[in-house]
């Protein structure tokens, strides 16, 4: 047996360290995994001890050296090699054979490059659970608990199922967001070039002739007339330096953190958008604690997992008191009636469902139920977000017209 010094969370706040004494490595993580732990780092001691006040990082594999996440791994990405991992373990292809299949059918080389390092590692000893577990950017911790869980049991072709239903429904949503926005974000950009053009290359054309004019213009001509010179002078300067800026602060530490901050609080000001983003992170949050209670993941565990999943800061932090409140010993229902300020209906359903002992089907209904709202608000949003942008570029345009036309109806009555 040889020593190891780990480091790991505990919970959802509470970071351990420590030894443990294993046969490997494998062996060591899959003892902490047992614990309730979650390993942050695990590495041999220095000839069986522990460096005083150092922690040694575990030594990470070729893949994870060589994977920098050059290209982003899309949603959709996963659930296609979801659904073919399924089928093939449904075929009765054995494991490794299966992931050596996806690897070489891999059309994203990147993701091929986590295909690969997942099945050697997966070769070596490590259960598929735990190679997963190595690249928490591709493979979240909801994918990975029901994957253990389905090797558990046995039923990895069942558990890959109802992450493919998972995920399905997910990209689902996305796509009918995607279509409900496509015409209104096509208006948009269409509205915005022609203001471009008149403003940058139709207004300087005609000011030659308003300049000779001898009268003073009105004042919404003259407007006009500075905004496109300044316009005309600066746009090549502006435009650039403003995506410059964006670009350098999005790869700061804590850039896109910034920008997510302040698109959540301009969308929380929006009160049907901010309704329809609250009604979608119950749905999936409610969705995810389904499935997991579903393959048997103890509460607990089930909540360290999909609580991180929250975008809304303020619902993080309340149930992370929600789980230390359920590990005190109190029921999921009266943690969340307490320490929330989630709606009464979802409350009283989850009271419900631990009373019957069917949680998992009730919080299954539950996102069914808010799955419904989204979908309403979508197609109301949408509604009105046409007529608006039609109206809102209609005026924007209709001023610059009509900042042009009025010189042009007083040439012609002078000319009478």
């Amino acid at each position: 047996m040889a020593k190891f010094f780990y480091k790991a969370k505990k919970g959802l706040k509470d970071i351990v360290e420590g030894t443990i004494e294993a046969q490997n490595k494998e062996d060591a993580l899959n003892r902490l995994f047992k614990e309730g732990l979650y390993p942050i780092s695990v590495s041999y001691g220095i000839k069986g001890e522990i460096p005083s006040g150092k922690v040694i990082q575990a030594k990470p594999s070729i893949a994870n050296i060589k994977i920098e996440f050059r290209k982003k791994i899309t949603s959709h990405q996963i659930l296609v090699f979801t659904q073919k991992l399924a089928i093939l373990i449904r075929a009765k292809v054995e494991l490794l054979p299966a992931l050596k299949i996806l690897y070489e059918q891999s059309e994203n080389p990147f993701f091929g490059e986590i295909l690969l390092a997942i099945y050697n590692e997966t070769r070596e000893g490590r259960s598929f659970s735990n190679s997963l577990r190595l690249y928490p950017k591709t493979f979240s911790s909801l994918f990975v608990n029901i994957i253990k869980s389905g090797e558990a049991s046995g039923a990895l072709d069942t558990a890959l199922d109802q992450i493919n239903e998972f995920l399905s429904r997910e990209e689902a949503m996305r796509k009918k967001i995607t279509v409900a926005l496509a015409y209104p974000s096509l208006l948009l950009f269409v509205g915005v070039s022609s203001i471009f053009v008149l403003i940058n290359f139709v207004v300087p054309r005609l000011k030659p002739i308003f300049d000779n004019l001898g009268e003073e213009l009105p004042l919404l001509t003259r407007l006009v007339l500075g905004v496109s010179e300044f316009s005309n002078k600066s746009w090549w300067i502006i435009l650039p330096a403003v995506a410059g800026f964006i670009l350098v602060l999005s790869r700061m530490p804590g850039g896109g953190s910034f920008f997510r901050e302040t698109a959540r609080k301009i969308k929380g000001r929006l009160p049907i958008v901010k309704r329809m983003i609250k009604n979608q992170e119950l749905a999936q949050f409610s969705r995810s604690l389904s499935l997991l209670l579903e393959r048997g993941v103890p509460v607990l565990d089930s909540l360290a997992v999909v609580t991180p999943t929250l975008e809304d800061p303020r619902s993080r932090k309340a149930f992370e008191k929600v789980y230390d409140s359920v590990s005190a010993g109190k029921s999921i229902s009266a943690s969340i009636e307490e320490l929330t300020d989630l709606p009464n209906f979802f409350t009283k359903m989850v009271a419900v469902g631990e009373e019957s002992g069917r949680l998992s089907e009730v919080l299954s209904e539950i996102s069914g139920s808010y799955n419904q709202h989204v979908e309403s608000d979508i197609s109301l949003v949408s509604s009105l977000l046409e007529p608006l942008l039609i109206l809102f570029l209609g005026l924007v345009l209709g001023t610059i017209v009509l900042a042009i036309l009025i010189p042009t109806f007083q040439i012609t009555q002078t000319m009478g």
